[in-house]
């Protein structure tokens, strides 16, 4: 049974909040880079091999930017973002060569800045330690859509976001762990590099010898909140005294 690309709201509604988890300032610098992260003012390669500076959104699933879990690889491959008209949600449908991103910059001075789309007949190749200002985070859902539309745009296959969410799901909550984590470690002091490590170190602990490490455990829905609850714990005891 064919299936139709998907979009983040009913037909009829125009809500896309449910795209993004942050937005501008709402943005945690120190969140791991993730799968539909849209930076401003990053320089990327062109065709010809020159170089350009452009609003770009990342397009790898979570799993194929990093070589070890921690450090990313030294090409990311990124769309460009732009401004674009709004797409009613009964026409997402179509466009297939863009994956919509209406109200973007929700405090935009026109709906030419506020309302973007990421083209993605329009790749680059960027250098992660030359992306810009981080301005967006999308939810779940817009990694998927994400994921869907550019799966398709290269394939013409649909696949559909709940089947891209089994193999997100896990690696998101793995991002939110370490974005919390080194949010408590940082007002600590610590780098925040350190604070990375130091999460990603525990996540990659067994719950028990010989058992499954807890960065496994995130892929199942059923163990993440024991997870979850247990990286709080582990963080307030390394918290030093008051």
């Amino acid at each position: 049974m064919a299936h139709d690309l998907e979009a983040p709201c009913p037909v009829g509604l125009a809500d896309w909040a449910g795209l993004y988890r942050a937005r501008g300032d709402e943005v945690m610098a120190h969140r791991p880079v993730f799968t539909g992260d849209v930076f401003t003012d990053t320089p990327v390669r062109t065709p010809q091999g020159g170089s350009r500076r452009r609003t770009v959104v990342v397009v790898q699933h979570p799993c194929a930017l990093r070589t070890n879990g921690s450090d990313l690889v030294s090409r990311l491959l990124v769309a460009e973002v732009r401004p674009h008209s709004v797409i009613p949600a009964e026409d997402w449908t179509g466009y297939i060569s863009l994956m919509p991103l209406p109200d973007l910059i929700p405090n935009g001075e026109s709906d030419k800045q506020r309302h973007q789309a990421a083209f993605l007949d329009a790749p680059y190749v960027a250098d992660p330690n030359e992306l810009g200002r981080r301005i967006a985070c999308l939810q779940p859902l817009g990694v998927n859509l994400l994921l869907q539309r550019w799966v398709h745009h290269n394939s013409r296959v649909v696949v559909e976001t709940h089947r891209f969410n089994e193999v997100v799901a896990g690696p998101y909550e793995e991002a939110d762990i370490t974005e919390d984590w080194c949010e408590a470690r940082i007002s600590s002091s610590m780098p925040i590099g350190e604070a990375t490590v130091e999460c990603l170190s525990w996540l990659r602990e067994p719950i028990q010898a010989g058992g499954a490490l807890r960065q496994e455990m995130l892929a199942d829905a059923q163990q993440r909140a024991p997870i979850r609850r247990a990286a709080r714990e582990q963080v307030r005891s390394l918290r030093p005294p008051s």
